[in-house]
């Protein structure tokens, strides 16, 4: 496709697009150079506009792939509005008047009412309300990817579904394999984390987030 931007008595400009990808610009002028500055100025306008355009599409395609979602204690990253669909089906948390989150509001709201319900709900088990909790939670599509995060974080292959990492403050794990009570068990690993001032000794951990587990 060629199109021609500027055209005069002497002048042409003409712009080629090669399948979407390639740019050609080629300047026509049967008179003298000076006669070709106006042209290549305009050129160097268009070429500008055109970068300043395939950047705001990439930044608008990355925000609409991979967004966040706030809640009064953690930030809850995801990829796609389907995985957060999968998270909710997947975890059905219920409320004490018995409603179920899941039926009217959208994927992020839904999303974030159930992860800030369970959040009270381990921090009233636990006993344990630290001030300033916040963590993030990142949620992935398959457990391969949750094992390929832990091996990247400790260089130790695991089977895990799920992991909290103490030293990002972050929780991983798959939508696709969840439940709300390992969702639970591992949202207890942050609260204990936060909660000490020097964090207890792994099997400490391990017996807490059990017993939130079983009094879900």
């Amino acid at each position: 496709m060629e199109l021609v931007l500027m055209r005069g008595p002497d002048v042409s400009c003409r712009v080629g697009i090669n399948n979407g990808e390639n740019l050609a610009v080629s300047v026509h002028d049967t008179a003298t150079l000076h006669r070709q500055r106006p042209c290549q100025q305009f050129l160097l306008r268009y070429s500008l506009l055109l970068l300043l355009g395939l950047i705001a599409t990439e930044l608008l395609t990355t925000r609409i792939e991979a967004a966040e979602i706030m809640t009064a204690y953690a930030v809850i990253k995801y990829n796609s509005r389907e995985q957060l669909k999968t998270f909710n089906n997947k975890v059905q948390i219920r409320g004490n008047s018995g409603r179920d989150w899941n039926s009217k509001e959208t994927p992020e709201a839904t999303a974030g009412i159930q992860i800030s319900h369970l959040i009270i709900r381990v921090q009233k088990i636990l006993g344990m309300h630290p001030n300033g909790l916040h963590f993030t939670i990142t949620i992935l599509d398959s457990p391969e990817q949750v094992q390929a995060a832990y091996y990247k974080q400790y260089g130790n292959t695991v089977d895990f579904i799920a992991f909290y990492s103490p030293g990002q403050e972050t929780l991983y794990f798959a939508a696709n394999h969840l439940r709300h009570s390992v969702l639970a068990h591992e949202i207890a690993h942050a609260v204990v984390h936060r909660y000490f001032e020097k964090t207890p000794p792994a099997a400490i951990h391990e017996l807490l987030a059990q017993y939130v587990e079983k009094r879900l």
